[in-house]
């Protein structure tokens, strides 16, 4: 058969397999993974066409030829390479075959177009046939895996409509890894325990029958009496229908020393919890009620007042907690849910969050879990048996999701794919219309999930997120708020918390290429990344000197990435101060070496290789081949020369050869951990597979202060982008008011550009996320790159508006937290 199997330890491997033997015309029929790698079933193009059928080999033979025309043989021009349509050669045609050759070719045809068919619907029956699925891609494994854990339909098409590429040919552990992240990140979870506990109020248990309501008020206020005392809680019981329910809550209550109240079938609460004012926590078992029963929306609006207290004191709020049977069907749990926000709702605030109970009984948490997500629930508390107080305990995400997903083998009542049922086009069109539905809600899940993952890793970009909505303002109210984002002292309370400065990146003093503004200062973290916290030049102390002790006193920062040479007095200030510096130099920068003036790009030659490593260089990957050179200034001062040379990792083809210049004690003896030195061994910026972790084989492995100036290299190099990116972003920007502040814009257009650019680079698997995510929100594949990333990252802030300015649904808190 014409289909060959290329099979190579990673992707790249088969492809370069496939293209020496096949060509860049190759049709690539499947790829998977299995034991050995990845595998790829390709056939050459000029096969593929003999298979479907040429003109000339479809044809039937003439059924009596001529002699002469059996004598001499056609000559036909044919290309040889769709790819170069100029370069022709020339294809013999023999004399037509007698008939039994023919259909021997025809019948060859024919198999092989049955085994590409069969190639083609394998996936179909890998679904159909249990027996099959270890050949199923990655994806669809983790699709099974989720559906099988009890999450719904709805939910995994979310997840998986936008995977990072990073995970087409992974196996299965990283993706389930990445599909966790997911859901984690998606789940709400009460943040604070004993902060509700200390704050206390008016809690009512709400729910269906025989859920657990009456063990779960006293569970939780075993976990008051154990922190606070018996003191400030108080029991209420609304449930006079079942027999002996008042008296199961008041062993209860005799047991932890607290007061029991019961009330009478249609009696008000308001008296009795103004009676109950100087309790701290007050907690309502309330009656259970099937979400059919016709009663629920009375019952429920009776605990929407918000009344209790005292006489000139404000009022506390009944909070309606609903609890959840983990062992409950899907579908059960939806009703629920929407039933009782519904109700909860109309009498006044959405439920306040969820409690699960029944979790030890539930053999699937994929349901339950599934619902508090697409609801937005916030789970507080898991309750797991009848001990009080041990079986409560305080709802974590990662622990639920570790449950869910350990469960192996398929369930029986899982839903299945439309791809494996082979579903009906109606079907699909109703699924379509659904998905217009559920479309607006998915997207603001996912807005969510990327702002806050945004915040808790981009120092700054909290700081970027309250810029954005100034846009929208006044000229004068712009103004007002724009000292707000500049203050120091906020700027440093964002790092404190989220990742300190550790280096600045200096651009050149001139305006930037087709603009009239200066590229603004940029503050590194200890990886050399950047912080969306840009510092405009024109608000910095005047001179190099200046600001260099300023980034030093207010910000801690030691390294200074310079975009030029430091003059004599510059360097000896530095010297004093202990500041590290690292400065760009152009190729003809001259320098001394042996007593003659050469320029840079003349010395690369002599220069002594140091390290090799890989970096990603203006959206793509890149090998760095980094060398070095004793040179001198004319004053005499001595420096190193550093030479990087760029190159594409697959061919090899040269890229870009970038200079700088740094004292010649930056390696030795300086940029340890005590001197602030840029060292990142928990984020592998720099860790290369086909080099190893910054390994030098002719100069040993670096130490940690080499490691560190590595760093700073790498993080200059990376980062000479961004006053284009910056420039875009200020392009971007121009439609975004009709008067917009220049210093506004500005801070905002460099906040956006450093952020795309972290993004670009980052390596850790929250990045990987949260670019799955912002392309996700474009709604269309489209390569990785700086400028697309920042395309998505517009259309997220934007899409953050858009949402607040809905109101009213439940996301809306969690969008401008």
């Amino acid at each position: 058969m014409s289909v060959k199997r290329f099979v190579g330890a990673t992707s790249r491997d088969a492809m370069r397999q496939l293209r020496a033997a096949l060509g860049d015309d190759a049709l690539i029929l499947s790829n998977r993974n299995v034991a050995e790698g990845v595998e790829i079933l390709a056939m050459a193009e000029d096969a593929h066409g003999q298979m479907v059928g040429s003109p000339a080999a479809t044809q039937s033979p003439p059924a009596s030829p001529k002699p002469a025309q059996a004598a001499a043989p056609i000559r036909q021009p044919t290309r040889t390479n769709a790819s170069a349509p100029s370069q022709v050669t020339e294809r013999v045609q023999m004399p037509a075959a007698p008939q039994p050759d023919f259909a021997a070719f025809s019948e060859r045809v024919l198999g092989e177009m049955q085994d590409l068919r069969t190639l083609l619907t394998g996936q179909a029956q890998r679904a159909a046939d249990p027996s099959r699925r270890g050949e199923e891609s990655t994806l669809e494994r983790l699709q099974r895996r989720l559906l099988g854990a009890g999450f719904g339909l709805h939910l995994v098409e979310e997840l998986l409509e936008t995977p990072p590429a990073e995970l087409v040919h992974a196996s299965d552990e990283p993706a389930l890894a990445w599909a966790k992240r997911q859901l984690t990140s998606r789940l709400p979870i009460l943040d604070d325990e004993a902060a509700l506990l200390d704050q206390g109020g008016v809690f009512a248990l709400i729910g269906p029958t025989g859920i657990g309501k009456t063990t779960t008020t006293a569970k939780l206020a075993a976990r008051y009496v154990m922190r606070h005392g018996a003191a400030g809680v108080a029991l209420v019981t609304t449930d006079s229908y079942r027999i002996g329910a008042h008296e199961q809550l008041r062993i209860y209550a005799r047991l932890l020393g607290v007061d029991v109240h019961a009330l009478e079938a249609d009696a008000p609460l308001g008296d009795l919890l103004t009676r109950l004012a100087h309790k701290r926590l007050v907690i309502i078992d309330t009656v259970g009620m099937s979400q059919r029963d016709q009663r629920l929306a009375g019952q429920i609006a009776m605990l929407g007042d918000s009344t209790g207290q005292a006489s000139g004191q404000a009022a506390r709020p009944i909070r309606r907690l609903l609890l959840l049977n983990a062992a409950s069907h899907g579908d059960t749990l939806e009703e629920v849910v929407e039933t009782y926000q519904r109700a909860s709702k109309a009498a006044g605030a959405p439920l306040f969050g969820a409690i699960l109970t029944k979790v030890d009984e539930a053999p699937r948490l994929g349901a339950v879990l599934d619902i508090a997500i697409r609801h937005g629930l916030r789970l507080h508390y898991v309750s797991h048996g009848q001990q009080v107080p041990e079986d409560l305990s305080l709802a974590d995400g990662n622990t639920l999701l570790d449950q869910a997903l350990s469960v192996e083998g398929d369930s029986s009542f899982a839903a299945e794919t439309p791809q494996a049922s082979g579903a009906s086009s109606q079907y699909k069109q109703i699924q379509s219309r659904k998905q217009l539905t559920r479309g607006l809600l998915g997207q603001g899940r996912a807005l969510v999930s990327t702002l806050n993952t945004l915040r808790n890793e981009v120092a700054g970009f909290a700081l970027l997120e309250r810029a954005w909505p100034l846009l929208g303002y006044s000229l004068e109210q712009q103004q007002a708020h724009l000292e707000g984002l500049l203050d120091v002292a906020q700027r440093q309370r964002h790092l404190k918390n989220l990742e300190p400065a550790h280096a600045m990146l200096w651009a050149q003093a001139k305006s930037v290429s087709g603009v009239d503004w200066t590229m603004p200062a940029l503050s590194l973290n200890a990886a050399g990344q950047s912080q969306a916290l840009p510092w405009l030049m024109h608000r910095l102390p005047v001179g190099e000197e200046g600001r260099l002790d300023w980034a030093r006193e207010q910000l801690g920062i030691r390294w200074q990435l310079l975009p030029r040479c430091p003059g004599a007095a510059t360097r000896q200030c530095m010297a004093r101060s202990g500041s590290l510096w690292l400065a760009t130099a152009q190729a003809g920068s001259q320098v001394i070496v042996e007593g003659k003036r050469q320029r840079l790009k003349e010395l690369a030659n002599l220069a002594t290789t140091w390290t090799e490593l890989s970096c990603r260089y203006r959206g793509r990957d890149a090998h760095l081949k980094l060398s070095r050179l004793t040179v001198s200034l004319a004053d005499g001062a001595p420096l190193t020369a550093w030479f990087g040379l760029l190159s594409d990792p697959e061919n090899k083809r040269q890229l870009a050869q970038r200079y700088w210049l740094a004292p010649r004690d930056a390696v030795v003896g300086r940029g340890s951990p005590d001197h602030g030195s840029l060292q990142a061994p928990d984020h592998g910026s720099l860790q290369a597979p086909d080099h190893g972790s910054l390994q030098a084989p002719d100069h040993g492995s670096l130490q940690a202060p080499d490691h560190a100036f590595a760093e700073a290299l790498v993080a200059q190099l990376v980062h000479d982008d961004l006053p284009q990116l910056t420039r875009r972003a200020w392009q971007r920007l121009a439609d975004a008011g009709e008067r917009i502040d220049p210093e506004l814009r500005l801070l905002i257009a460099a906040g956006i550009a450093a952020t795309v650019s972290r993004l670009d680079q980052e390596r850790s698997d929250w990045a990987m996320d949260v670019r799955a995510q912002l392309m996700g929100l474009l709604g269309k594949q489209r390569g990785r790159s700086a400028q697309v990333l920042m395309d998505a990252l517009l259309h997220l802030l934007t899409a953050r508006d858009v949402f607040l300015m809905l109101g009213g649904a439940g996301l809306i808190d969690e969008v401008a937290a």
